[in-house]
């Protein structure tokens, strides 16, 4: 990408607009704004002043201010025609899982992401003719913060390194133990907590998925060979599903982390994956991207 262009991305489009010579090009700089504040403050009873509940930020409104540029009317329309589509999102718009879109952009060479929904599409064609039409554009975003354009990943597998770890006399089927040297270190970067997505992949019976010192997930449950299950923790996902997308979030027992509280902040930690496994060729891989405060 280069520096003050933006990409509308979904499946299906990857549309870019914005730098000068482009065919849709910035009229102003785009207005993002403040995200709303969703308070619980309450008056005092027969008191001056309020008490202080918790605080909620809500959604950001990003409005572009847009030019469409062509040599002839014809070309125009064309270019007009495909902005609009690509901004009416129909494919994750009539989504029942909440889909939504990315807006890619950047700033002196760091790219950030955006989740979010295309909405307001304003047009005017006054010169139309000249093959120049102005739209305003909103697009609504998910939440208040802003994202690296790549998951970052950490991968670990159950069985311990050959030097240790196992207990013994071996007996099948093979377990790991409390401490397992194939636990993996992995670095969050960012400015705030980043949401893990974990994939465990089966063989493997009743598997823990463990940061240490932090927090950890047990599921009562069996994957199979090549089944995996996916704890999402986003907070527009907040889903346990198998490949196949069957739930099992019913399968997560009492002493599981919440799901909402399961962000990392930026920092060092060791992931580990325990459970029963007699192949020992279950593994995990958690993943991530890093969040920012601003672009």
């Amino acid at each position: 990408m280069r520096d003050r262009e933006w990409r509308l991305v979904y499946p299906g489009v990857d549309l870019s607009f914005g730098p000068v010579d482009a065919p849709v090009v910035h009229l102003s700089a785009p207005e993002i704004s403040e995200p709303e504040i969703r308070t619980d403050d309450t008056d005092r009873p027969r008191q001056d002043g309020i008490a202080f509940g918790v605080d909620f930020t809500g959604s950001r409104t990003i409005t572009f201010d847009l030019g469409v540029l062509a040599d002839t009317e014809g070309q125009a329309r064309t270019l007009l025609a495909d902005l609009a589509n690509a901004w009416r999102a129909k494919s994750i718009r009539s989504s029942s899982r909440g889909a939504m879109a990315e807006l890619h952009v950047q700033h002196a060479g760091r790219e950030r992401v955006i989740y979010g929904r295309p909405r307001r599409f304003a047009v005017s064609e006054e010169e139309i003719g000249e093959g120049f039409a102005a739209v305003a554009a909103d697009f609504v975003t998910a939440d208040d913060v802003f994202y690296g354009p790549a998951d970052e990943s950490g991968s670990v597998a159950l069985v311990p390194a050959p030097s240790g770890g196992l207990t013994t006399p071996l007996t099948t089927p093979l377990t790991t133990t409390a401490k397992s040297d194939r636990s993996t270190v992995i670095s969050v970067g960012g400015e705030l907590s980043a949401w893990p997505v974990v994939t465990v992949y089966g063989p493997i019976t009743t598997p823990v998925i463990e940061v240490v010192g932090k927090w950890r997930m047990t599921l009562s449950a069996s994957i199979a060979a090549g089944d995996s299950v996916t704890v999402d923790t986003r907070p527009w996902a907040r889903t346990v599903l198998r490949a196949g997308g069957g739930s099992l979030a019913g399968a997560l027992t009492r002493d599981s982390v919440r799901l909402a509280r399961a962000a990392l902040a930026p920092g060092k930690y060791e992931i580990a994956l325990r459970g029963i496994d007699a192949t020992g060729t279950a593994s995990m891989r958690i993943a991530w991207r890093p969040v920012y405060v601003s672009l």
